[in-house]
């Protein structure tokens, strides 16, 4: 990744993803559907990390930083809703955001490096196994990753951040600090509590 920036469609949601993340969305609201056709045909688009809807006068709901996410499979749900599976290629500072006519998010963004996206290192083999057998329960979260990477602690550890149910500011904090060994730590003392 270069240190350039794009111009990106951006998409509010309080989801939480590292780099190699993968979670399913449900597209139905229009202007949603037109941004899938800008993605798909472009660069992909941000998951901008926020607990409310985007209001230019309360900025300090919002966390400044998002998911640059590719499109990796398009489905239709029993309902017939747009779904689809996104893989986190990297995180971006999020310098500017602006709406068009149909109240679609653009921003302007920046690659930033991250603990998650660095050279691997042989993971812990509790946190792994741990990790492992929370995949082997939930179907849904298994099928998202034909690919695990149980042995890669950065990987490991970011699947716990993503998936553990704690306040989105308190993952927050291990994007802003990129202090792989605090989030080591703060996994740990709650799966092994």
């Amino acid at each position: 990744m270069n240190e350039t920036t794009v111009t990106l469609p951006i998409f509010p949601l309080p989801v939480f993803l590292l780099p190699e993340g993968v979670t399913k969305l449900r597209i139905f609201e229009p202007r949603y559907l037109k941004m899938m056709s800008i993605a798909s045909s472009n660069q992909g688009f941000v998951i901008w990390l926020n607990d409310t809807s985007i209001n230019a006068d309360d900025k300090g709901e919002n966390m400044q930083w998002g998911s640059w996410v590719d499109i990796i499979n398009f489905d239709q749900g029993d309902d017939g809703i747009l779904e689809i599976d996104v893989k986190c290629k990297s995180l971006v500072v999020i310098n500017s955001v602006e709406q068009d006519n149909d109240n679609l998010h653009f921003g302007d963004v920046s690659y930033i490096k991250h603990w998650s996206d660095m050279s691997t290192d042989k993971a812990t083999s509790e946190l792994s196994t741990s990790l492992e057998s929370i995949f082997a329960q939930n179907e849904a979260l298994n099928a998202l990753y034909p690919e695990k990477l149980f042995n890669d602690s950065h990987w490991v550890l970011a699947r716990w951040l993503e998936i553990l149910p704690i306040e989105l500011g308190v993952k927050n904090d291990f994007v802003v600090n990129h202090n792989f060994q605090k989030a080591k730590l703060f996994v740990e003392s709650i799966i092994f509590s």
